[in-house]
């Protein structure tokens, strides 16, 4: 897949906005709403281990945190090590990829990394993510679709103005033009890609965390080891009613799990007391190691 050249900024205009991303300098911010407003279709390409990179120019995390491979590191990074720690070859399931910024990451930092398995919803999003998982040297695979616990379309909510919308999320309505599968299905079917005794599952899917664990018990029960990263946000635990704890009680159902905050220090969560008693109310990354 290639994004239209309509896409990319001139090879001057790109390399001085890549210098700008990376600096903290006065009116970053005030610069940065200016530019999306005129080109918002855009993308920035950044060099990461030589390899081109691609962000939308209307994403402020990449010019706060100067670029993709400093995205969230002191979240991302214990999560690599978890992997790396491992010290066996695994498969990377990223479930709600947006442009693949995670899959970067975890391709730059695990040597272990075998192979990429990539899920995004968003038509938009999910055609800079498949340029940008052509361009890791791990086997890579994208598939336009979300992942639940059903097979079928659903309505995608996303706002169609900008280039990626990473809060977009569907409803199980069975209605709409969004396909929607589940890890179990999916793996019975696929025959080009070979997956990893060991797995990571890095689930990022925006209110259906616990339908992708659902459809994905079995995947999750017959791997040899599995690690899973998986997003805690307020704002959609209370869209869909829910807590941190039945995210981790419905896990659990499946196989048994070690939890920790990479945010605070690998701190390891006490199952026996509400999260948001042990933790600030906020949006956490959280890492599941399978005993």
């Amino acid at each position: 897949m290639k994004l239209g050249s309509r896409r990319f900024f001139s090879g001057g205009i790109n390399r001085l906005l890549v210098l700008l991303q990376k600096k903290d300098w006065r009116g970053k911010h005030w610069f940065y709403v200016w530019l999306s407003k005129r080109y918002a279709s855009k993308v920035i390409t950044h060099s990461v281990e030589g390899r081109a990179f691609n962000v939308p120019v209307g994403e402020w995390c990449f010019w706060l945190e100067k670029g993709p491979e400093n995205y969230y590191l002191d979240e991302f990074l214990p999560f690599c090590d978890v992997l790396n720690n491992l010290d066996t070859p695994f498969t990377l399931f990223d479930l709600g990829a947006d442009i693949g910024t995670v899959s970067s990451l975890v391709a730059t930092h695990c040597n272990n990394l075998k192979n990429v398995i990539a899920f995004e919803p968003n038509t938009k999003s999910f055609e800079v993510l498949a340029v940008n998982l052509e361009n890791i040297r791990q086997p890579s695979m994208c598939i336009n679709a979300a992942v639940s616990d059903f097979e079928g379309v659903a309505t995608f909510h996303v706002d169609s103005e900008r280039l990626n919308d990473h809060e977009g999320y569907i409803d199980n309505s069975g209605e709409g033009d969004t396909k929607v599968t589940s890890l179990d299905i999916w793996s019975v079917e696929q025959q080009d890609i070979t997956i990893e005794e060991t797995i990571a599952l890095k689930i990022d899917v925006e209110g259906q965390e616990i339908q992708a664990v659902l459809g994905a018990k079995s995947l999750i029960k017959n791997a040899q080891k599995v690690v899973v990263l998986i997003e805690i946000h307020p704002d959609v635990l209370a869209r869909t009613s829910n807590t941190p704890d039945d995210l981790f009680s419905i896990t659990e159902k499946v196989r048994d799990f070690e939890w920790i905050v990479p945010l605070y220090n690998n701190t390891p969560i006490n199952r026996n007391l509400p999260f948001f008693e042990q933790m600030p109310l906020g949006q956490y990354d959280i890492i599941g190691i399978s005993r």
